[in-house]
């Protein structure tokens, strides 16, 4: 488990899967991931399209870079992935606390030289007792007193059941070339 923080948030991240697995204001002790037993997190999924195996929680993730405020991990294809997805890739996943905003970057490599056609997503999950309300290009989470805002300009906000999903569905990435996604979680 890999801790960041600053004097507002402390954030821990499972090194397996990169998930986002709780945000803990350090005034109060609350997790605001936590709500009785349940337990959101934020968990991404990278796959090729239309297909259901998710490399993120498949392949191992490695810490390349580590600060008080920010932890940033890399997914790079391998010999067994490149059977069932055959791209060279690196995806780096950055979380980085400003203030009370947690910024996701998600930067996507294609290392090989045809397009790589991939969807990634960003799932914010088991969202029991929030109130979940899509304005324009963010979605707002409300519970009691606490309010969390999600933005992304280049990923679709899709509110489920009870989860919030930051998605780039059918995506072809050039050959030899790289994209890049920012997710921010603000809250209040």
């Amino acid at each position: 488990m890999q801790t960041i923080e600053n004097s507002l948030l402390r954030l821990s991240i499972d090194e397996q899967g990169a998930e986002l697995v709780s945000v803990i204001s350090p005034n109060n002790q609350r997790d605001y991931f936590k709500n009785g037993i349940n337990q959101s997190k934020l968990a991404i999924f990278f796959a090729e399209n239309e297909q259901k195996d998710n490399l993120a929680s498949s392949l191992p993730w490695t810490i390349i870079d580590k600060g008080d405020t920010q932890v940033s991990f890399a997914l790079i294809d391998d010999t067994a992935s490149y059977k069932q997805f055959p791209y060279h890739f690196e995806v780096i996943l950055t979380y980085q606390l400003e203030g009370n905003r947690i910024a996701v970057k998600c930067y996507v490599q294609n290392n090989s030289h045809k397009q790589m056609p991939f969807s990634l997503k960003l799932v914010l999950d088991q969202l029991v007792d929030w109130q979940i309300e899509p304005i324009m290009e963010n979605v707002e989470l409300t519970q009691d007193e606490l309010k969390l805002e999600l933005t992304s300009p280049q990923l679709n906000l899709q509110v489920g059941d009870g989860c919030v999903c930051a998605v780039q569905d059918d995506k072809l990435l050039a050959g030899d070339s790289n994209t890049e996604y920012h997710l921010s979680l603000t809250l209040n």
